[in-house]
């Protein structure tokens, strides 16, 4: 469970909220193929609507060393961001520093201005820190915005980033993705996977 703590207040509360102020340079927009690519892949997308509360049904149960937590957000969160009306984790995790793990975190905003702000903040640090980025920006609302970052440092491989309409997911799998049994076609899956089971 600390493990889940510190992971999410690492990918969370400090890649989220907190833009960073070094420059660096984006790459051109790209499309990330989005099926599963893998066993583990397939084995994570759940068929349970996803509550946006606590997470429970955001990802499916998983046997073995790794194990599934749900954490309700909102109450952590509410004071510093108001526009956000409920916010929560799931992740896999064996408990273990340096072992692979995959998180996703669920926001719902009470606007689609305020997601798309927050879809803005977080692209604008990722940004800033010079890691591998790409995106694909919908003009269509009811698309979904994808940013990609490679970060593969720190324990952490890649975060992704969803937005459609007040709804706002991010993806992040490690320790590296050259570790992580998730692929980045599995990531993206993953998480257009709860938008569209989360409303």
């Amino acid at each position: 469970m600390y493990r889940l703590v510190g992971l999410v207040a690492l990918v969370v509360m400090a890649a989220v909220f907190v833009a960073c102020g070094s420059s660096g340079e984006t790459s051109e927009p790209t499309q990330v193929q989005a099926n599963p690519t893998s066993v583990s892949g397939y084995s994570a997308i759940s068929s349970a609507v996803a509550d946006a509360v606590n997470c429970v049904g955001v990802l499916a149960p998983i046997e073995g060393d790794l194990k599934l937590f749900t954490d309700p957000l909102t109450s952590t969160v509410s004071a510093s961001k108001p526009q956000i009306q409920s916010m929560c984790s799931a992740m896999y995790d064996t408990g273990e520093p340096g072992r692979e793990f995959l998180s996703v975190v669920l926001m719902q905003f009470k606007s689609d201005d305020s997601s798309s702000d927050q879809y803005q903040l977080m692209k604008s640090a990722y940004s800033d820190t010079g890691d591998a980025l790409s995106e694909l920006n919908n003009a269509d609302e009811g698309l979904t915005d994808v940013l990609s970052v490679l970060i593969d440092s720190d324990g952490i491989g890649r975060t992704m980033v969803m937005r459609q309409r007040e709804w706002l997911v991010t993806v992040t799998a490690g320790p590296t993705m050259a570790d992580s049994p998730w692929k980045v076609g599995d990531m993206e899956m993953i998480g257009k996977g709860v938008l569209e089971r989360v409303k």
